[in-house]
């Protein structure tokens, strides 16, 4: 296939909820991305992630976090595919993730998971950062190295605009677990925009695909970071790789991959395929008022 020679290629030419966790010091003994049936039931949830066969994703992803409980990526997923299915379906994991705390309250694996589900959550309900933040302390009180708490930590820092705090949290969840892709996935985003360095983003980005090849927001951001360094043939083709592969329009790229792929076709003046970029973004609803602007302004030159 065009699409996995494409992404092999890029990835040669260079070099982003959970059930429970254990409470024996969060720790990983082996690399969950050295397992093949850990990879392969990732693989198969994100394809049914984004083709919105988000039942079928959930299974796959809770096959997965049976596989690896320690990773962070896994269990974020599982929530996230939950919430895609609706409020109900994470309000009822995130009752089942509190009746876990009740009769497990010092457990870590417990909390942890509590403390994802209420990280989804927070986005209709805000109060629940707070109580993310407090079931996520309360997990690494109980194991002080588990990375996926560290990461969610990191998330909350971030919804709270401490920038420094949160990176220190994605780093303490590396020094865990080295191909923690979401904490990897928060650095690169970090280095990105926050800090401006996207050379130093790059370093933490570039890798992933070797884990997860089919993760379309790994091609996204690593498609973002090489338009910063105006490496647009790269950028390019990492851009194309997320677009075919979010096909259901569901993460970044798939709500934001056609438009800055039009940016990229503008930078290297190839003004036709930028047209039909934008134009393609207003169909699908990407950033659609700023797709038009950028119709306008190629159709009279203003570029």
């Amino acid at each position: 296939m065009a699409l996995c020679k494409r992404a092999a290629a890029m990835v040669g030419a260079l070099a982003c909820l959970l059930t429970l966790m254990g409470s024996s010091g969060g720790r990983s003994r082996t690399d969950p991305y050295a397992d093949p049936k850990f990879v392969r039931e990732l693989r198969a949830g994100l394809d049914a992630f984004y083709g919105r066969e988000f039942s079928k994703a959930r299974a796959d992803f809770v096959a997965a976090h049976d596989s690896a409980p320690a990773d962070a990526f896994a269990m974020s997923l599982v929530d996230a595919a939950a919430a895609n299915m609706g409020s109900a379906a994470l309000a009822a994991l995130t009752d089942r993730a509190e009746a876990a705390v009740v009769r497990h309250p010092k457990n870590a694996r417990a909390q942890a998971e509590l403390g994802f589900a209420y990280l989804f959550e927070r986005q209709t309900e805000p109060g629940r950062a707070e109580d993310a933040k407090d079931a996520l302390n309360a997990a690494l009180a109980a194991a002080p190295s588990m990375a996926c708490a560290h990461v969610g930590l990191g998330i909350y820092r971030l919804s709270r605009a401490s920038t420094n705090r949160a990176k220190l949290e994605f780093l303490a969840a590396l020094r865990s677990e080295p191909h923690d892709v979401l904490a990897q996935e928060y650095l690169a985003v970090i280095y990105q925009h926050d800090l401006d360095d996207p050379e130093r983003a790059l370093s933490y980005i570039v890798s992933v695909p070797n884990f997860v090849t089919n993760y379309a927001d790994g091609y996204y951001r690593l498609g973002s970071i090489m338009r910063d360094l105006r490496q647009y043939e790269a950028a390019e083709a990492y851009l194309r790789t997320a677009i075919d592969l979010d096909r259901g329009h569901v993460g970044e790229a798939g709500r934001f991959g056609l438009p800055l792929l039009g940016d990229v076709y503008v930078a290297m003046r190839r003004f036709d395929e930028a047209k039909k970029a934008f134009a393609q973004a207003v169909v699908y609803g990407e950033e659609p008022a700023y797709s038009q602007a950028q119709l306008e302004k190629i159709k009279h030159g203003n570029v």
